[in-house]
C-alpha cells in the first residue's frame, strides 16, 4: 500500500519537527520543506526512502514556487500540507515600519498562501486533502507590541477560512491551529514580562509543548476529522478573549 505524503514546512526544529515526527510515527511519508536541516530531521528522513527534504526560503517568492513545484512533482499525490514555518517579531504600533510589515507578510502570509495554492491544485485533481496552517492567538487577540506578527497571523487565518470555503467541494479541508506560547526556542526570545502576562491568563497550568500542537495536526490529517474544515482551533490552555 502506498503511504500518504504530508508536506511540512519548518520541519527541522520546534513545532515543525514535532509534527513531522508525529505524522511519521503514524505511517505518513514526510516531505520536509526547510531552510536548513537538523540532526533530528536528517535521522527521520534519511532512514525512510519514502520521505525527502526540500530547501525552502520563505523570504524569496521565486524559490518558494520552484521548491514547491519540485516537491509536488516528487510527491505525485499529496495527502496533506502543514504550514508551520514562519517568523516572529515584536514592536509597538507607532514604531513598526512599512518595511517590517512587508517582510513579515511576505514570509507569514504571501508565500505560505502560494504554497497552499500550488498544493491545492494537486489535491483538487485527487479530490482529497487536508491543509493545516499554524497560526497564533496573536492573530485573534490585540495585545500591545504584536502589530506585524499578529496581523500576519490574522491574515493567514482568513486565508485558511477562504480556502476551506472554496476547496470544500473538492473534498479538501483547511483548518488553522492558533497556539498561545509554545515551549520552543522562538518563545524563549519573548520578553519575560509579556510571556508571564500571557501565562497568567491561562486556566490550565504548565507549558504547552510542541507535541501538543503535533497531536492536533495528527487529528486534522486523519479521517476522524473528515467533516471538520474552516476552523481555528485555539490551543491556549483556556485563555479568555
Amino acid at each position: 500500500m502506498t503511504r500518504k505524503i504530508v508536506a511540512v514546512t519548518g520541519a527541522n526544529r520546534g513545532i515543525g519537527l514535532a509534527i513531522a515526527k508525529a505524522l511519521h510515527s503514524e505511517g505518513y511519508a514526510i516531505a520536509a520543506m526547510v531552510r536548513s536541516s537538523s540532526d533530528e530531521l536528517d535521522a527521520l528522513i534519511d532512514g525512510d526512502e519514502a520521505s525527502a527534504q526540500f530547501d525552502l526560503d520563505l523570504s524569496d517568492a521565486v524559490t518558494v514556487a520552484e521548491t514547491t513545484k519540485t516537491m509536488l512533482k516528487w510527491a505525485r499525490t499529496l495527502h496533506g500540507l502543514v504550514n508551520c514555518a514562519g517568523t516572529a517579531s515584536g514592536g509597538l504600533f507607532t514604531m513598526t515600519s512599512a518595511d517590517d510589515l512587508r517582510a513579515m507578510f511576505e514570509v507569514n502570509v504571501v508565500n505560505q498562501v502560494q504554497i497552499m495554492q500550488l498544493a491545492a491544485r494537486k489535491m483538487i485533481r485527487a479530490k482529497a486533502g487536508s491543509i493545516v496552517n499554524i497560526a497564533s492567538t496573536a492573530g485573534l487577540l490585540s495585545d500591545p507590541g504584536t502589530l506585524s506578527y499578529g496581523a500576519s497571523k490574522a491574515a493567514l487565518i482568513h486565508a485558511t477560512r477562504v480556502a476551506a470555503a472554496e476547496l470544500g467541494p473538492y473534498n479538501i479541508r483547511a483548518n488553522a491551529i492558533a497556539p498561545a506560547v509554545v515551549d520552543t526556542d522562538m518563545a524563549a526570545q519573548m520578553d519575560d514580562a509579556a510571556r508571564e502576562k500571557l501565562e497568567a491568563r491561562s486556566a490550565l497550568p504548565g507549558p504547552t509543548a510542541p507535541e501538543d500542537v503535533a497531536g492536533l495536526v495528527s487529528y486534522l490529517m486523519s479521517d476522524a476529522s473528515r467533516k471538520l474544515t474552516g476552523q481555528v482551533i485555539r490551543l491556549d490552555r483556556g485563555m479568555p478573549f
